[in-house]
């Protein structure tokens, strides 16, 4: 029987395992040995590729649903239910499911494996599905909360502690090798959709790796915006970039395959109890925040973008409007991102001035029929940046999409303004989406309520 077009699936990287060892590839796919992300194939939905923005709060509302889609979402997670199923697919979207234990065959492993036949081939035909996903941070929570808290408990000795250590260490291969266990069954199962594993900001190489080895995309969540966990993250940036640094690390665990990355839908006060009843307006990413933040992975090579914790939130809040206004333009931008990477035919460098230091620059160059987009983002200090190597594009103006800025290429160079926003600067201005909400310069203004329903007049 011909499979529903629908189904999307990836260019690459689907393996077969036994064990541990990659026994075939895929019939017309290409060998994912090459780590470098301009060199990695975006997923197909529908036959065609595509930046994937997702969701993973579904409202199971129709109204909101065709929201997520008119703004640019494609991908929402569902609970295993046909019906669920059918109104993401009436609403112009798609669905992940997740099948939670059942693909660890570390433990009970005929009882699992019945049950995760049963659970594939109930939903694996549905034209919705396009992706499964394995257990959320399933490394990390090997190691938290009950074992994390144990270690470094004030009364934990050293013999405490090293028999923690042990148990972790003998855990972590076991687990790795019932998930692997469990994907090879999948995909014999339904060879058609793609598997894929969220880590979380933790965890060293060699963990990660074995982790995604038999997944087919791989990714983590990555929160920094104020206060939280360390600020969520776990490297020495604890910035905004934190973002692209950990979208690096994910491609180093996991080469060759797309990684998507989950981005901050939330505030970090509002997972606190008891909830507060004022909660903090400059705690919540403001649009300038969440737009850096989604920018910065994408600059970084990922090929998908999430968002956790919009089920904080009301869905007509000015905070989850800002989010709207990242991922229309996004979408808007589409075409580009899902073209070959070219920043390899220029050069950026920062203008230092008066600065310590250089900032670091993020960026890319696509093109798209014969028009050009080059995104250029100062990660962590306001410089100008010299963009050279464009003599392809002399005497063209490149316009920057939402500030009404342009430059004219000039002697194959230009020089790009400061401040810590992504620049998007193209060719043609028919890709700058006109944001119809009260974002972004109302949303960034701190006197505002990120709660505030849009429309709704602020007391």
């Amino acid at each position: 029987m011909k499979r529903p077009l629908q189904h999307f699936h990836l260019h690459r990287s689907l393996f077969f395992y036994m064990g541990w060892i990659p026994v075939m590839l895929l019939t017309g796919l290409v060998q994912c040995s090459n780590p470098v992300s301009d060199q990695i194939q975006p997923v197909l939905m529908n036959g065609e590729p595509r930046f994937i923005i997702g969701n993973y709060y579904n409202p199971r509302d129709p109204a909101e649903l065709k929201i997520y889609a008119e703004n640019g979402f494609n991908l929402v997670r569902c609970t295993p239910d046909t019906g669920i199923l059918d109104m993401v697919m009436e609403a112009g979207l798609h669905a992940w499911l997740n099948t939670g234990n059942l693909i660890d065959f570390s433990k009970e492993q005929q009882k699992r494996k019945e049950q995760l036949a049963d659970f594939v081939n109930r939903f694996k035909d549905h034209p919705a599905l396009a992706v499964w996903e394995v257990p959320d941070e399933a490394l990390w929570t090997l190691g938290y909360p009950k074992p994390d808290r144990l270690f470094y408990g004030p009364q934990a000795t050293r013999e405490q502690q090293d028999s923690i250590l042990k148990a972790l260490t003998a855990a972590i291969p076991v687990r790795a090798k019932g998930i692997a266990e469990g994907c090879e069954q999948l995909k014999q199962l339904d060879p058609s959709h793609p598997v894929w594993m969220n880590h979380a900001p933790r965890n060293n190489h060699a963990q990660l790796a074995l982790f995604s080895e038999p997944v087919d995309i791989a990714g983590c969540d990555i929160y920094p915006e104020k206060e939280g966990h360390n600020r969520h993250s776990d490297i020495m940036d604890h910035s905004l970039s934190a973002v692209g640094g950990y979208t690096d690390i994910m491609q180093r665990a996991a080469p060759g395959k797309p990684v998507w990355m989950v981005l901050q839908a939330f505030s970090w006060q509002l997972l606190e109890d008891p909830l507060p009843e004022h909660p903090d307006p400059e705690l919540f990413p403001t649009y300038k925040d969440s737009r850096f933040m989604a920018w910065d992975a994408i600059l970084h090579g990922a090929k998908g973008i999430f968002y956790w914790g919009s089920s904080l939130v009301s869905l007509k809040s000015l905070f989850w409007s800002s989010i709207l206004g990242v991922t229309k333009e996004i979408a808007a931008l589409e075409p580009f991102l899902t073209a070959k990477e070219m920043k390899s035919s220029i050069k950026t460098e920062p203008v230092q001035f008066t600065s310590s230091v250089p900032t670091r620059v993020a960026s890319t160059l696509r093109k798209y029929g014969e028009d050009y987009l080059l995104v250029i983002l100062q990660e962590d200090l306001s410089q100008a940046v010299d963009v050279s190597g464009l003599n392809f594009l002399e005497g063209k103006r490149l316009y920057e999409l939402t500030t009404g800025r342009s430059y004219l290429v000039k002697n194959g160079a230009i020089r790009v303004w400061f401040g810590k926003e992504p620049h998007l600067l193209c060719t043609s201005k028919k890709y700058e989406v006109v944001h119809e909400s009260q974002f972004p310069p109302e949303w960034d203004d701190e006197e505002n309520d990120p709660l505030r329903e849009t429309g709704v007049k602020h007391d």
